[in-house]
């Protein structure tokens, strides 16, 4: 798939020949993604709403069409980016209106259901425009604003920390590796890592919000022992920093 800053959105097979040309119908478009499960194309720009097309195939492999099938809403002024969780699941969006927002995409679009909005968060915007990345797991998720990186939970949509001065141009990528451990960022030509702690702090909280709920005792050791893990990281990573 490809994508102009006007409103033309393309997809080509691995031969190079197109398939398909879809109207974004954004004004402008600021970001274009497939989906990590391979079945969306997805496109946010100057309107407030991000679109989201299917790309349906027949049996034998062939393509057929690009179907509209949901929009994520919400949001008061243009939308900078986007991202997913590891299986598709879940997005969440970053605005101009200094908000972002996480959504349940995991519907009955066929059937007219629309995706569930899980957490708005405020973020601190700069004359710059912003990234985001959610982590695998959809717990975590990091908003960039020129060289300001902020880590926020996606279960209470509290900023847990903000880095400043990253690079000393604006941070133009963000990125969870595969495990949701660390934080790729771009920009002034270099790549840095970050650790997600952010992200052993949710798993604390949501694992003992398991806890709370009927679990065999095989489940209950093997919660505990996750939970033990991530505070064992939490102190050894305070003393060290």
């Amino acid at each position: 798939m490809s994508c102009s800053e006007k409103t033309d959105l393309i997809l080509w097979d691995l031969k190079g020949q197109q398939l398909a040309k879809v109207d974004t119908y954004l004004m402008s478009t600021m970001c274009a993604r497939v989906s990590p499960c391979g079945r969306f194309v997805v496109a946010s720009g100057f309107t407030p709403d991000v679109k989201v097309w299917e790309v349906c195939f027949s049996k034998t492999g062939d393509f057929q069409t690009a179907n509209r099938v949901f929009e994520l809403s919400g949001h008061s002024s243009g939308v900078y980016d986007f991202d997913f969780n590891s299986d598709s699941s879940l997005m969440a969006t970053v605005s101009k209106d200094g908000t972002w927002k996480a959504f349940d995409t995991k519907i009955e679009y066929k059937k007219g259901e629309d995706p569930h909005l899980l957490m708005t968060g405020k973020y601190t915007q700069r004359s710059y425009i912003s990234h985001i990345a959610l982590s695998p797991n959809g717990e975590v998720v990091a908003v960039s604003s020129g060289s300001s990186l902020s880590f926020f939970s996606v279960l209470s949509g509290e900023c847990d920390g903000t880095i400043e001065n990253v690079y000393p141009g604006p941070i133009t990528c963000l990125l969870f590796d595969a495990l949701g451990k660390f934080l790729l960022t771009a920009g002034d030509k270099h790549i840095r890592v970050f650790h997600n702690v952010t992200g052993y702090r949710t798993s604390i909280a949501s694992n003992r919000a398991k806890l709370r709920q009927s679990v065999s005792s095989a489940q209950k050791e093997r919660i505990e022992q996750q939970i033990r893990e991530c505070e064992d990281f939490l102190k050894n990573f305070s003393k060290s920093s």
